[in-house]
């Protein structure tokens, strides 16, 4: 496969996760509490919080080792050639 077929195909795959994971916990999740009338309590809204620190915590470390372990793989295999 061409390597711009790949690029776009993982694009193209990469988008569909990002707009489904939004539509999820962005609208879908509160939105179904919201039309039940479904009371917040300061416990749940603590752990709605803690949640979504820790989501952004978890992604930040991804996004920063990612890119960091790939490039220490590919020097390491133009190393041992």
């Amino acid at each position: 496969m061409d390597p711009q077929q790949q690029l776009n195909k993982d694009a193209k795959l990469c988008t569909r996760w990002a707009l489904g994971l939004t539509f999820l916990f962005v609208l879908l999740f509160p939105g179904v509490m919201f039309l039940t009338g479904y009371q917040y309590t300061l416990s749940f809204f603590k752990g709605w919080t803690y949640l979504a620190f820790g989501w952004l915590i978890i992604a930040g470390i991804c996004i920063i080792v990612g890119p960091v372990v790939e490039f220490v793989r590919e020097k390491k295999d133009r190393d041992t050639v």
